[in-house]
């Protein structure tokens, strides 16, 4: 008899996690392989939607995709670790991982938003800071770009591990959304509906309104007024 199956991750976290992803990868090549900055600023803004939407998600989404559910304390780490957890969603000890992960994509993408490559690019929000600042900030962001390549490493082998070892396969749930429920007292996820999406994208696109520097005018120059006679 095929065991229940139940939707564990919704369709917004889902594509979040893909959208992350590929706006990464797109940021390594444009930033580290081809050098090219103004592709890369704009993958940079789309990050600040897609973690700004995250975020906010992360207290109207679905269950699953709530901090309040998977942030836990040192207790249900320590179960985990020893064979007493079970749940839906991030287990504690994947549940802070994501939270570091997501603290490290904020302070990148962040520090990159005040970025130059002292030359003839400056990121959006440059202006607002002095030039030894956005100096400071650039090394900043190369250090937690390489700082994440090791992160996003370490998920990757845990994937693998989880695979092999624990035979438990999590890449297919963030895919279709469902996976197999693992005792009769697992429940699909609840919550995360039209309105908290709505929600989500506005405070979204306010962030990216507000970090790509639209709302600043640069003061004009003044005309210049030829008093020659001739």
């Amino acid at each position: 008899m095929e065991s229940k199956r139940i939707r564990v991750w919704d369709l917004p976290t889902r594509l979040f996690h893909w959208s992350l992803l590929a706006a990464f990868v797109g940021a390594y090549l444009t930033g580290d392989v081809f050098d090219l900055l103004e592709p890369h600023q704009w993958i940079g803004l789309s990050m600040v939607f897609l973690l700004s939407f995250r975020l906010v998600w992360g207290f109207v989404g679905s269950t699953t995709a709530r901090f309040n559910q998977f942030v836990r304390g040192k207790e249900a780490v320590s179960d985990y670790l020893n064979g007493r957890w079970q749940g839906v969603g991030h287990n504690p000890l994947g549940g802070w991982s994501v939270i570091a992960m997501l603290t490290l994509l904020v302070a990148m993408t962040v520090t990159g938003l005040f970025a130059n490559n002292d030359a003839d690019f400056t990121a959006p929000l440059t202006f607002l800071v002095s030039d030894s600042f956005s100096s400071l900030l650039t090394s900043a962001h190369h250090l937690l770009f390489k700082l994440l390549l090791v992160v996003v490493a370490v998920h990757i082998a845990a994937i693998f591990f989880y695979k092999i070892v624990l035979a438990k396969d999590l890449v297919s749930p963030m895919l279709k959304g469902d996976a197999p429920a693992e005792s009769d007292n697992d429940a699909s996820t609840q919550g995360g509906g039209m309105i908290a999406v709505i929600v989500a994208c506005v405070i979204a696109v306010l962030a990216v309104w507000g970090a790509s520097g639209a709302w600043h005018q640069p003061p004009t120059k003044p005309a210049v007024v030829n008093t020659s006679d001739w």
